[in-house]
C-alpha cells in the first residue's frame, strides 16, 4: 500500500505566498474602477446637496469627482488596467457628475425663477453632455494614430462641468438672482453648444 507523500512546508508557503501576491494584484487593479465609483458617489452627493441649497458645497462635491476623475484614468495607465468595462462605467460616471450633477446645480440655484425655459436649459445641457461622451467613445475606439489622441473634438464634459461650477459662484456672489439666472442660462446654453461642437481642443492628458 501506498502511502500518501506530503507536501513539503516549504512548497506551501511559497503556494501561499504566490496566492497574496495574485490577489493583492487583482485588488490593485480594481483601484481605478473604485476612484470612479467614488466619483460618482460625489456627483450623487453634489445633487444631494443642490436640493437642499448647500450650493458651495455641491460645487465642492463636483470638484472633487473632477479630481477622482483625473486620478482614476492616470491610475489605470499606469498599472495597466485599462478595460473596456473600466471605460464603460468612466462615461457613466462622467455623464452623471459632469452633466446631471451641474445641470441641478444650476437650476436649484436660479434657472428655476424662469420656469418651464429654465428646466429646458438645464436639460439641454444634460443632453448635450450625454451627445459628447458617446462621440468622444467612438471616437476613441476609431482613433489610429497618436496624432488622433491629441486633440478633443468639442469641449470635454469635465471641462465644461468645471466652467459651469466656477461661473455659477462667480456670477451669483456678483449678480441679484434675477440677473444672475440669466446670465447662467446664457453660459449653460454656450457650453453645451460647445461640448457638442467640433471645436479642436488640445488633450491635456494622454488618452
Amino acid at each position: 500500500m501506498n502511502e500518501e507523500r506530503e507536501t513539503p512546508p516549504e512548497a506551501v508557503a511559497a503556494a501561499a505566498a504566490r496566492a497574496d501576491r495574485a490577489f493583492a494584484l487583482n485588488a490593485l487593479l480594481l483601484l481605478p474602477n473604485i476612484l470612479t465609483l467614488c466619483a460618482v458617489l460625489c456627483g450623487l452627493t453634489a445633487l444631494r446637496l443642490s436640493a437642499e441649497g448647500q450650493f458651495g458645497w455641491a460645487i465642492a462635491a463636483i470638484f472633487g469627482a473632477v479630481v477622482l476623475d483625473t486620478a482614476d484614468g492616470y491610475l489605470a495607465r499606469l498599472l495597466g488596467a485599462e478595460s473596456p468595462i473600466g471605460a464603460e462605467l468612466d462615461s457613466l460616471a462622467d455623464f452623471v457628475n459632469f452633466g446631471v450633477a451641474p445641470a441641478m446645480l444650476i437650476y436649484y440655484r436660479g434657472l428655476h425663477l424662469l420656469g418651464g425655459p429654465g428646466w429646458l436649459i438645464a436639460g439641454i445641457y444634460v443632453l448635450a453632455t450625454g451627445l459628447r461622451l458617446a462621440r468622444f467613445n467612438v471616437q476613441t475606439k476609431l482613433a489610429k494614430s497618436p496624432e488622433d489622441k491629441k486633440w478633443f473634438c468639442g469641449l470635454p464634459s469635465t471641462a465644461a462641468a468645471v466652467v459651469v461650477s466656477v461661473a455659477d459662484a462667480a456670477v451669483n456672489m456678483a449678480l441679484p438672482p434675477a440677473q444672475a439666472c440669466l446670465v447662467m442660462a446664457a453660459i449653460a446654453l454656450a457650453a453645451s453648444a460647445l461640448m457638442v461642437s467640433k471645436v479642436r481642443v488640445p488633450a491635456l492628458f494622454k488618452r
